[in-house]
């Protein structure tokens, strides 16, 4: 592109905006006109101003106002509120819209967790079952040591939940940390726990849970283990 003529059309820019600058300048003094003859109503100059669509061009007071310097300057006055208000009101309606965007998107956010969540979690999910107490004696019990079998006929009767047991243990049977063990008919560990007996009353308890919700029900043995001593084995039966 030719250097001078991209300087022209600089030049000329600056012209106009020159011209039209002063124009304005003239307009606001240049006609003064103190009996306000033949002046538009001031709603007629602020519906120009705010750009009334119901106005036709017969009914704008143009050339009234480029040529009546008090109506002009009413005119400029009100144009600048105009501009205002319009930017006001584009902030506005721009806080609206991210408005709306934000609270679609943590709509959007909080529906697609809470199917997540409903996926993994039932609806109607049972609270936990609380453990039931339950006391065992085994003071009148005469085990048997290591793997020596049971003839007794007494069995510890043990039913299918989960329990929070108190083992009354057999006189002799000091305080210490304990093992204790439930093995089913098919020799299968069911449960193997670890808790400390302490002395109450002269005799020794164990306090243990023992969940046996999930447990075969029949024939099984009560295996306890004394601190410095060989297995103690009681006949039971999960119910």
């Amino acid at each position: 592109m030719n250097p001078m003529t991209e300087s022209n059309r600089s030049t000329s820019s600056k012209l106009v905006r020159d011209v039209v600058a002063l124009g304005k300048k003239y307009a606001r003094a240049g006609f003064p006109n103190p009996d306000r003859e033949g002046c538009p109503s001031l709603a007629s100059l602020r519906a120009m101003a705010y750009r009334d669509r119901r106005l036709t061009l017969e009914d704008l007071p143009a050339s009234h106002v480029v040529t009546c310097s008090p109506c002009f300057q009413q005119y400029s006055q009100l144009r600048r509120k105009a501009r205002v208000v319009r930017g006001i009101r584009l902030t506005t309606a721009a806080l609206a819209v991210a408005a709306m965007i934000v609270l679609a998107i943590r709509f959007t956010w909080s529906h697609t967790r809470g199917v997540e969540q409903r996926a993994i979690t039932p609806r109607h999910a049972a609270p936990p079952a609380a453990a039931l107490p339950y006391r065992v004696d085994l003071a009148s019990f005469s085990p048997t040591r290591g793997d020596a079998q049971n003839d007794s006929e007494k069995r510890v009767h043990l039913p299918q939940k989960l329990l929070q047991v108190e083992l009354v243990l057999p006189i002799g049977m000091e305080p210490g940390q304990y093992e204790i063990r439930l093995q089913d008919s098919n020799g299968t560990i069911v449960i193997d726990n670890r808790a400390p007996g302490r002395l109450n009353g002269g005799v020794t308890s164990v306090e243990l849970d023992i969940d046996l919700a999930n447990a075969p029900r029949g024939d099984s043995t009560l295996m306890i283990l004394p601190p410095g001593l060989d297995w103690r084995r009681f006949p039971a039966v999960i119910e």
